[in-house]
């Protein structure tokens, strides 16, 4: 068990200043899409889904009008 925490926490120690300038110089704009996690993908939503409350808005369709 001490040989995992040691690891655990060298990891940690290693793991959040390489995550942290990966994330200052915006490294992740490099990655493939196919790579990338499903939230940051932008959401496509099929046609009959026009009028669906996204974040707060609700979203319109071109024919109907806005309120």
């Amino acid at each position: 068990m001490n040989i995992f925490l040691g690891y655990f926490l060298w990891g940690l120690i290693l793991a959040v200043p390489l995550y942290f300038i990966a994330w200052r110089l915006r490294l992740g704009r490099f990655v493939p899409m196919w790579l990338r996690p499903a939230r940051s993908r932008p959401l496509q939503l099929p046609p009959q889904l026009d009028a669906l409350l996204i974040r707060g808005q609700r979203r319109f369709g071109q024919t109907e009008p806005r309120r």
